[in-house]
């Protein structure tokens, strides 16, 4: 019996591997699915400015990023309580210490340069929407307000044209600087009800449009994942949200992870699992010396995949450093 009403997803003509460089950036949801990938040791950077919701900031970023133009001094906000602000990144990079946004700002677009430029990588953008504040003071439309004052910012809804014109321009970009990146785009299913659940949808619209016209202007290069297609449709339930009704669930965000592995990591299914096991055993502390078998059948598998790519070795190096 069929109980849902399934969303068909075109099977692409590549996939995904543990040799694949990956560079997340867009909305919390490009958290979601690159949190997932890092858990199976992926080598991937997710959001190297932080969530971002706008294609205009988004593409900013990115440009920023193909320019490795480092950030400084002068782009700084400072608001009432001293703390400095990027108004291109969310405020997880934010700080009392000028010194210190400015390293994790730059120290991210340097890494996600080097990525973008690698053999084979992949980009992966999610959209959550075409609703942006344009900051008054400078005239550019900014990642994140920051909880600066409203007066201070202009609501502005991108436009159809807007979009395609200006990702059609930075993809031509992209191509140029890495003829062999690849590129995944998707719409976040997270509602944002602030602006009212009609504008809301109308900006998701707009986005889901603007995705398939810039797939359509670059069809060898650009694909399109449905995750906003596959929780307003195959998960038709409020039991796959969050507390706020809004963000999904961690049941809701494994479902739509499951699905992307099906049509992106199909050929990985059994490595990703043992990836996924020493992680969780690479997360395990330790506390007396019955698990020391444990720690040694957890060195045995940690030599095994790493053996695989250095890329899995890397990845496996940096969650051990975590743990000290």
């Amino acid at each position: 019996m069929q109980l849902i009403t399934q969303v068909n997803i075109d099977k692409p003509s590549w996939q995904l591997s543990h040799s694949t460089p990956v560079v997340t950036i867009g909305s919390c949801f490009a958290v979601e699915i690159g949190r997932r990938m890092l858990d199976r040791l992926y080598d991937i950077d997710i959001n190297p400015a932080g969530t971002l919701f706008n294609p205009a900031s988004v593409a900013a970023t990115l440009d920023r990023i193909l320019d490795g133009r480092l950030y400084g001094s002068d782009e700084l906000v400072e608001d009432h309580a001293h703390i400095r602000h990027l108004m291109s990144h969310h405020s997880e990079f934010s700080s009392a210490d000028p010194a210190e946004v400015l390293d994790r700002a730059n120290s991210r677009l340097l890494r996600a340069a080097g990525m973008l430029r690698d053999d084979n990588a992949v980009l992966m953008v999610t959209l959550g929407s075409a609703r942006a504040f344009r900051y008054i003071a400078t005239g550019e439309i900014v990642g994140n307000c920051h909880k600066l004052p409203a007066s201070e910012f202009e609501l502005t809804d991108l436009t159809l044209e807007d979009i395609t014109t200006d990702w059609h321009r930075l993809i031509t970009r992209l191509a140029r600087e890495n003829p062999s990146l690849r590129i995944i785009l998707t719409v976040s299913p997270v509602r944002h009800k602030a602006y009212g659940l009609v504008a809301d949808r109308l900006s998701k619209s707009t986005l889901i449009m603007a995705c398939h016209r810039i797939m359509a202007m670059h069809p060898d290069r650009v694909a399109y994942f449905p995750a906003y297609e596959i929780f307003t449709d195959e998960l038709r339930d409020y039991r796959f949200y969050a507390a706020d009704m809004v963000h999904p669930s961690e049941v809701g965000a494994d479902y739509v992870y499951e699905r992307f592995a099906e049509t992106y990591l199909a050929d990985r299914q059994d490595l990703d699992r043992r990836c996924l096991a020493l992680t969780r055993r690479l997360r395990h502390r330790t506390i007396n010396s019955r698990d020391m078998e444990f720690e040694a059948a957890t060195s045995r598998l940690a030599e095994e995949l790493a053996s695989l790519s250095p890329r899995i070795a890397t990845a496996i190096q940096r969650l051990k450093e975590e743990k000290q």
